[in-house]
């Protein structure tokens, strides 16, 4: 065990990610998943991570934040259920804003219809993750333990990565969240106050360059690195063995980074693949800023991918077209291409 906890340290973990120039995709607006209880979710990331309620991104010039709707007061409305294919449900959103965090962070919740709600484990193709950068882990550690937060890692205590000492838990849905410490060049390099100074998106696929056919290929995500984990990225995931590949790519239009692990298991451990619908607790959406939706569309299409919008079309708001994608591993992939007057 003494030597999950004494990894080497690479000499680029302070090291900014490069902006990747646009291209079909300009940015990223939200991350979305989706939650069995937005108010109790909501409370766990204030609690542990201080994050707040925010505007919605796709109101020109909004500074209030949207707040949470109370479940007696939203109604069913169609134009959503052909976005996300939930036909006769009722669903909520909450914008949330990290600290020095480029990207909001969002909760959904949809009833009046079907919904599973198994948690993913870290290796489960199709699985997904919030990485936060953290200025005091042992605070964030304290947090987590008052709220009874389940760990995943080995040992149920952080482990020495060659990003910093690190855990992997769960919010109160199961959804994953890796909190690792921050060097003190990322701590000084830090634009706001606030707990988290940095944030990523992880993603668990069964195949690395099926994947990436998609999201480097198709859309433009800019591949930095990939790399053969160590036995303590291991153990942050609850293995004891087998092998983990990371790659690492930045959005187009961002230095906003997501990571691909491609998980090769031990016999003895069993992944299972989410088919994931919107309404399930956990399921995992980018929101992506594009350009060009209608030839984006049968692009998408021409290379085999599905749609979980009802017949590939978009909704029109007056802020903008929105449809849903689905990628190799079942990950929702919303194209939102902004209104020429936002």
């Amino acid at each position: 065990m003494a030597v999950l906890l004494q990894p080497r340290a690479p000499a680029q973990v302070d090291a900014p990610l490069a902006e990747a120039e646009p291209t079909v995709v300009h940015g990223l607006y939200n991350w979305v998943h989706s939650t069995a209880d937005a108010e109790r979710a909501f409370a766990f990331y204030r609690d542990v991570f201080a994050i707040e309620l925010a505007p919605s991104p796709f109101i020109p010039n909004a500074t209030v934040p949207e707040g949470i709707r109370p479940l007696a007061d939203v109604t069913g409305d169609p134009l959503i259920w052909d976005l996300t294919n939930t036909k006769g449900a009722r669903a909520r959103t909450v914008f949330m804003r990290a600290s020095n965090t480029p990207f909001g962070i969002e909760l959904s919740e949809f009833v009046d219809i079907a919904r599973d709600a198994r948690a993913a484990n870290p290796w489960d193709p199709g699985a997904s993750r919030l990485m936060f950068r953290v200025r005091d882990l042992d605070a964030v550690l304290a947090s987590l333990t008052a709220r009874s937060a389940q760990t995943v890692t080995l040992g149920a205590a952080p482990v020495g990565t060659r990003a910093g000492r690190a855990v992997l838990v769960r919010d109160p849905d199961g959804y994953l969240v890796e909190v690792t410490q921050a060097t003190a060049v990322e701590i000084a390099r830090a634009a706001a106050p606030g707990p988290i100074v940095g944030t990523s998106i992880g993603l668990t696929v069964e195949d690395t360059q099926r994947s990436l056919a998609l999201y480097r290929d198709l859309l433009g995500f800019a591949v930095r690195e990939t790399r053969q984990a160590e036995a303590a990225e291991l153990a942050l995931n609850g293995l004891a063995a087998g092998r983990l590949e990371q790659t690492v790519t930045v959005i187009p239009g961002t230095a906003i980074a997501v990571v691909f692990a491609d998980f090769t298991l031990p016999a003895t451990v069993m992944a299972q693949p989410f088919r994931w619908r919107i309404q399930d607790v956990g399921s995992p959406q980018f929101q992506l800023e594009v350009r060009g939706l209608d030839a984006l569309i049968e692009r998408t299409r021409d290379v085999g991918y599905r749609f979980l919008s009802v017949g590939a079309r978009p909704i029109q708001r007056p802020f903008g077209r929105f449809v849903f994608a689905i990628d190799a591993d079942n990950i929702l992939v919303e194209y939102a291409e902004p209104s020429t007057t936002r």
